[in-house]
């Protein structure tokens, strides 16, 4: 269908919930924020990657939408695609409701407080769904008519990098996980699956000999997102768990293929509803991880496509892997999430950061209020506990910002005594860490000493710096006054 064929989208009516392009809106005029490519591109041929990657250089890093790409068949897509949606803390702030200037801490913590605030999702019929504008069944549901982007030189071909959806057998609560799917026709293609609930799931239906039910959710809102990658207990239904981020129950109707005994989100951008064949793989990978390595190759499940369903004026949304927003989407849940699991444990959590440097995912910053030594050993070990893919964990005292990264090295330098303060942990790593590296684990206490006599760390006193205000202390600055 050419793209002058489509339905173009309508605004956001009332009884609609939130969807990608209502968040679009909010930033589509700031050219910081949100760019476009008019000219067609080929996302098979790195054209994608080649633009974000020269942006990620100028260390800009702004939501783009590709407005003219080319489908997997090498013809013009009805879908344009949007990337690097995640790429700063200030747009996850935003997306869901926080102030830009809070994307620090306050975004952690807001994570932490909003995960057990669960909003129960609400079932509407599909003649008010809007990603049942468009359903495609049999041969018409072809993924290779989406304009599915190859993102590095050795990626075994194109990959849709968005969320698989699906629930254990005779169970009522849905698991999101994020997935690779590697379309090797327009009705099959291989899963990388790295979630341990969804694994859990995938064998559990196995185990029965039946058909394992998913969908792959090619965009939406955010905030839809960012609640569903919190790492929750299993049962947790993470349906409830994104309303609670989105500010508003999450819209759920039929699917297609399963009717009522599977509920999709109704305001997604493009569903692709499959099937899991027990025992049946397909090789997959490699394919650029968020380590900035190639994961190897690997046999993986197989999804038979049922439907693709799409609304009107849909966005096919991807990720740019390996990179800020790859890091970005996952991180600031799993902050949160440390945060309260330590926190229930130890409580006196300050902050949790999970820097760049540690590709977001292998390195955690933690503050603690230590009152006493061995306090920083015992919240190392519990975030160890609950993000087994954590590969070092740094504790400092809470007058240390996790989120500036001079600090924490400052503290590291100042405070560790190699051999007391340095621990290792071995024989621990999962087997889902795309890394080439070991399985141990380190810890490194640089919470100041408490057990023998320490200098103290100076500062400018805090009622100084409060009573200072720089734009009314210093000189207004002339042009050419030297």
């Amino acid at each position: 269908m050419p793209k002058s064929e489509q339905p173009q989208r309508k605004a956001h009516s009332k009884g609609e919930g939130k969807s990608l392009s209502d968040y679009l809106d909010l930033i589509r005029d700031d050219p910081a924020e949100f760019r476009t490519v008019s000219r067609t591109v080929n996302p098979l041929n790195f054209d994608v990657t080649a633009v974000l990657k020269h942006l990620d250089l100028n260390k800009e890093y702004p939501t783009v939408q590709f407005d003219n790409p080319l489908n997997m068949h090498g013809e013009p897509s009805i879908f344009p695609i949007v990337t690097n949606l995640w790429a700063t803390r200030e747009r996850c702030a935003e997306a869901i409701g926080l102030p830009r200037s809070k994307a620090g801490g306050e975004l952690g913590a807001l994570f932490a407080n909003h995960v057990a605030k669960k909003r129960e999702p609400v079932i509407v019929s599909n003649d008010r769904a809007p990603v049942h504008a468009n359903v495609l069944q049999g041969k018409q549901a072809d993924m290779w008519m989406l304009p599915v982007v190859r993102h590095y030189e050795m990626d075994l071909g194109g990959v849709i990098l968005m969320g698989l959806i699906g629930h254990a057998p005779g169970e009522d609560f849905y698991n999101c996980t994020f997935v690779k799917t590697f379309p090797e026709t327009g009705q099959r293609g291989g899963l990388t699956i790295h979630s341990a609930h969804m694994s859990r799931m995938t064998r559990l239906w196995k185990n029965r000999g039946e058909r394992f039910p998913v969908i792959n959710v090619l965009g939406h809102h955010p905030a839809f997102w960012l609640g569903t990658l919190n790492s929750t207990p299993w049962g947790d239904n993470e349906y409830a768990t994104a309303g609670a981020f989105m500010g508003e129950p999450v819209r759920l109707t039929p699917s297609v293929t399963w009717g009522k005994d599977f509920l999709v989100p109704a305001d997604a951008e493009i569903i692709i509803e499959g099937e899991i064949g027990p025992g049946e793989r397909m090789v997959v990978d490699p394919f650029g991880e968020i380590s900035g390595q190639y994961q190897p190759q690997q046999f993986a499940p197989v999804m038979e496509v049922t439907a693709i369903t799409y609304r009107n004026g849909a966005l096919y949304q991807d990720i740019f892997s390996g990179h800020r927003e790859h890091m970005l989407m996952a991180s600031v849940p799993r902050e949160g999430s440390i945060f309260n699991h330590v926190q229930e444990r130890l409580g006196n959590v300050v902050a949790v950061h999970l820097p760049y440097s540690g590709c977001a995912r292998f390195t955690a910053y933690i503050s603690i209020k230590k009152t006493g030594e061995g306090q920083a050993k015992q919240a190392a070990i519990q975030a160890f506990a609950h993000v087994p893919n954590l590969h070092v964990v740094v504790i400092v005292d809470e007058d240390i910002d996790v989120f500036n990264e001079e600090d924490v090295l400052w503290a590291v330098n100042t405070y560790v005594d190699p051999d007391r303060d340095i621990d290792l942990i071995k024989n621990v790593r999962p087997p889902s860490d795309p890394r080439g590296i070991g399985s141990s684990r380190v810890i490194f206490d640089a919470t100041r000493p408490t057990h023998v006599p320490f200098p103290t760390r100076l500062r400018v006193p805090p009622d100084a710096l409060a009573r200072v205000k720089l734009d009314e202390w210093l000189d207004k600055a002339v042009k050419g006054k030297k």
